[in-house]
């Protein structure tokens, strides 16, 4: 479809193989990495994103929705592409009809798988290792085992489990070591049997580049091989504001454009519910982008975006397509006189290459990054910079 706006999101595809290269070097060349492009890459559009990283040498992606994965295979991926989310016996005849390897966390998805292959299929094994959400009780390994093992049409490729506070992994007490601990356990059912283990989520990733880390040989961490599920930090963000040793470049720019320009008298109101006021004479830059594109429209009031180089505020209630800005400041200061098309960017650099960070939205909207750019909406057109899109 033909696109009309200038609001769009800029992916940085170069920014994306130098986080993708940055993880692949911290675990070495021997390590399982299974790069998560669920919820459309996290908002950076999985097709391409997908297939950039199977040009980078990515052998296996995650999704969560059998829908994700069929998309990606109905545009040529070949890679191995992982299936997180459960599934009945419908969904186990289109993941084992379109060669994609399910997560299991129950025994009715294994009955499943059962009851449709008619040939060998290789499968993850979850266990639940304190997150509580999914996968099967430690106290199941041995079971599963014995199973696996008389099985003519599953095959066990790997177990894995969720760190579900990563950002503790650098303590040797915390309840990432406890998982760790478990899970241990629960792979050592499974060595003899040829079948790795993945359970290093950003948050343990991240957390191998830190000196506490980094320099102790004895850290847990450090005496496994467990494989990567990188997803926030391929697209170049920590998970947390306590791991920022890794170097890692942000692969989205979300931005727009001033589409008009009001000059506010003392008293006046903006946008809906009048709940700003102007108390000077005020300019007020109107940018065509809302909370139908993924802008929060708790930000009203209290987020900021950059204009010319500078942050200014938000003013008045973001609307469904539209929101303002208080750029009087910067117009006094820089003597700036066409308004109109000049830049604003709500996340990530500027042509200048001022920037600012969805970590600093996402705290003005009282949530996480993670959400900031997933939220970035289908009409919202992506736009592909360096690599091969």
């Amino acid at each position: 479809m033909e696109m009309f706006r200038r609001t769009f999101a800029e992916i940085n595809l170069d920014h994306l193989s130098h986080n993708f290269f940055e993880i692949k070097k911290l675990g070495g060349d021997n390590r399982f990495i299974c790069p998560m492009v669920k919820a459309n890459a996290y908002g950076h559009g999985d097709i391409v994103v997908a297939k950039h990283l199977d040009h980078l040498g990515a052998s296996h992606l995650g999704v969560c929705l059998i829908e994700e994965g069929l998309m990606l295979r109905n545009e040529g991926l070949k890679s191995k592409i992982l299936v997180f989310r459960g599934f009945d016996k419908q969904g186990a005849q289109k993941i084992f009809d379109a060669q994609m390897t399910p997560v299991v966390s129950t025994w009715d998805q294994i009955t499943a798988l059962e009851s449709v292959a008619d040939e060998p299929i290789k499968v993850h094994v979850k266990f639940n290792t304190g997150m509580n959400r999914l996968g099967f009780a430690p106290q199941e390994a041995e079971k599963l085992r014995t199973y696996f093992k008389t099985s003519k049409k599953l095959k066990l490729k790997a177990v894995l489990s969720h760190f579900y506070l990563g950002e503790d992994a650098v303590q040797t007490n915390g309840h990432s070591a406890a998982q760790a601990k478990l899970m241990t356990e629960i792979h050592s059912y499974f060595k003899d049997e040829d079948v790795w283990a993945h359970l290093l989520n950003s948050g343990g990733i991240a957390s191998l580049a830190e000196p506490e880390v980094k320099n102790n040989p004895d850290h847990f961490l450090n005496k496994t091989n467990w494989g990567f599920r990188p997803g926030l930090m391929l697209y170049g963000y920590s998970p947390s504001e306590t791991l920022k040793s890794m170097n890692l470049k942000p692969v989205m720019t979300f931005k727009s454009v001033v589409n008009n320009i009001r000059q506010m008298n003392v008293g006046e109101t903006v946008s809906y519910g009048a709940t700003w006021k102007a108390d000077k004479a005020s300019t007020i830059a109107v940018v065509p982008v809302g909370y139908a594109d993924g802008v929060h429209r708790l930000l009203s009031n209290r987020g900021k975006f950059l204009f010319a180089g500078k942050e200014v505020p938000i003013v008045g209630r973001i609307c469904m397509d539209f929101l303002m800005l208080d750029v009087t400041a910067v117009v006094q200061s820089s003597g700036l006189k066409k308004f109109t098309e000049e830049e604003v960017i709500l996340f990530g650099y500027d042509q200048a290459g001022n920037f600012l960070s969805a970590e600093v939205t996402a705290k003005a909207a009282e949530t996480i990054t993670w959400e900031v750019l997933t939220a970035v909406g289908e009409r919202v057109p992506r736009h592909y910079k360096g690599g091969q899109s």
